[in-house]
């Protein structure tokens, strides 16, 4: 099993999750101490996982959700627009 640190995770993320897409498992290590596991998922994982609760199914595709509001004035600040959105999940 390889053993790849956090640095050289993101440096070749991609590398390194093709391989893990490919079948090897890869542990990734944090100041010389395992961390975290990238294992490939088994459809039969993910299928005991639906089953245990541990994972769901999406309940529509990514190509329905709608696109995020448009800013209504470009002269507007930021910061002022984000606070209008957040009051407005409070309730």
């Amino acid at each position: 099993m390889k053993q790849v640190g956090v640095r050289e995770l993101n440096q070749n993320a991609s590398a390194i999750v093709a391989r893990v897409a490919a079948g090897e498992s890869v542990i990734v290590t944090y100041r010389g101490r395992a961390v975290a596991q990238l294992s490939p998922i088994r459809e039969g994982n993910l299928a005991s996982l639906i089953a245990a609760g541990g994972a769901r199914l999406p309940k529509r595709s990514l190509s329905e959700l709608t696109d995020p509001p448009k800013r209504q004035s470009p002269e507007e600040p930021l910061s002022l627009v984000l606070d209008s959105f957040r009051k407005a999940e409070r309730y």
